[in-house]
């Protein structure tokens, strides 16, 4: 059920995004669950993540017109604090001045079983941003 999608964040920002993921059939047995988010500099890097959160706020429904299917909606977010230069490392892929960093995110729904399921994967692209205010 994974999907590969980057997502984008800015230094001088929050990030904050809403995901949706529609699936056909039943419910998924969400009681108990967590869904979380790493990033990474690259994808199976050891050690601690660059960032991450646990505990995302998460939601799942019937779609009212389209029977049989479902929508998990997911809302990852990361204060400004957690994403500005002092904190993240920046230019460890050499991007260009005022180009933005890529690292590797993972979001990820742990059932209350302890299986695992990966959600969303890709690049995270953290720019630079312009208003420092």
């Amino acid at each position: 059920m994974a999907i590969t999608r980057d997502l984008f964040a800015a230094r001088n920002r929050a990030f904050d995004t809403v995901l949706e993921l529609d699936y056909p059939g039943d419910e998924l047995p969400l009681t108990g669950a967590i869904i979380s988010m790493q990033v990474r500099l690259y994808a199976g890097a050891g050690g601690p993540p660059i960032f991450e959160q646990t505990g995302i706020t998460f939601s799942d429904a019937a779609i009212e017109d389209e029977p049989g299917w479902r929508r998990l909606t997911v809302e990852p977010n990361f204060p400004r604090s957690d994403l500005e230069a002092g904190t993240v490392p920046t230019g460890l892929n050499k991007p260009e001045v005022g180009e933005a960093d890529r690292f590797e995110y993972e979001i990820t729904l742990t059932y209350a079983d302890s299986v695992q399921e990966t959600l969303w994967t890709g690049g995270f692209y953290l720019q630079p941003g312009v208003d420092l205010t």
